[in-house]
């Protein structure tokens, strides 16, 4: 499958140029959409939690950012997935390529707009008073490729089985707002009961908000049960999307 996508990562990088331009075709900001709305989640978040339930965390606008960022991308890039194949039916009968280019596609546009708001993001944190940026911030790279492999697995068995039960759309819709008020994003982490810690720590989500907050935000290598979260959700994850892609690959055709 890796030699195939190499072979058609033309195919892969024109889908994913092919969305941007038809998101922003005819926009006169553009690419600066892409900004504005993190900017106004933040400007919610920051007044509700931060000046109205008082959560205390200092220079707050920066720790919410350091997690919603990549939080509105693995979000989107999900939603995004349960239609990559279901929407590109007729691609799949005029042309032969890896099907798996699909989610992939979907999830690399998406993650494309997180560089461009991390390309914003991170010199203003840099220069900013407080929280600045420490050395742990180099950690970002190889946490980035695992959040990527991690949200392309999921991309991969949600596009697969909303082929068949076109349910699995309206599920994750539902499934990521409730996952993302269970996902210490708006809150640190240590707001949560003592009895509900041990499950926050088996939530993938919860342990890459986790990682991206050590790195960028308080400075401090992630520990070792965030790491090994991680690691081991983004190979699980893989594993299985992999595993019922290939196994409901066949009847794609048939189903959309």
């Amino acid at each position: 499958m890796i030699r195939d996508l190499v072979r058609y990562r033309p195919l892969i990088r024109n889908l994913v140029l092919k969305e941007l331009t038809l998101k922003y075709r005819g926009s006169v900001l553009g690419v600066a959409w892409s900004l504005a709305h993190p900017a106004l989640l933040l400007l919610v978040y920051t007044l509700a939690f931060r000046h109205v339930l008082r959560v205390p965390v200092p220079h707050y606008p920066f720790f919410l950012l350091v997690a919603l960022l990549p939080w509105n991308f693995f979000a989107t890039a999900a939603s995004a997935a349960t239609g990559a194949i279901v929407l590109n039916g007729s691609l799949l009968r005029k042309a032969a390529f890896p099907r798996e280019a699909l989610p992939i596609a979907s999830v690399l546009f998406v993650f494309a707009q997180l560089l461009l708001a991390l390309a914003v993001f991170l010199p203003a944190l840099a220069l900013a008073r407080g929280p600045g940026l420490k050395w742990t911030a180099v950690l970002l790279l190889p946490l980035l490729l695992l959040h990527v492999l991690f949200t392309t697995g999921i991309a991969l068995l949600l596009s697969a089985l909303t082929t068949a039960w076109r349910d699995i759309a309206h599920f994750t819709e539902v499934g990521l707002v409730l996952v993302f008020w269970l996902t210490p994003i708006v809150y640190p982490a240590d707001m949560v009961p003592g009895s509900w810690r041990s499950a926050l720590a088996l939530s993938p989500p919860a342990a890459f908000a986790a990682a991206y907050q050590d790195v960028l935000f308080w400075g401090r290598v992630p520990t070792w049960t965030t790491a090994t979260s991680t690691l081991l959700s983004t190979v699980a994850a893989l594993v299985l999307g992999l595993v019922v892609f290939k196994t409901m690959s066949p009847a794609f055709l048939e189903r959309v």
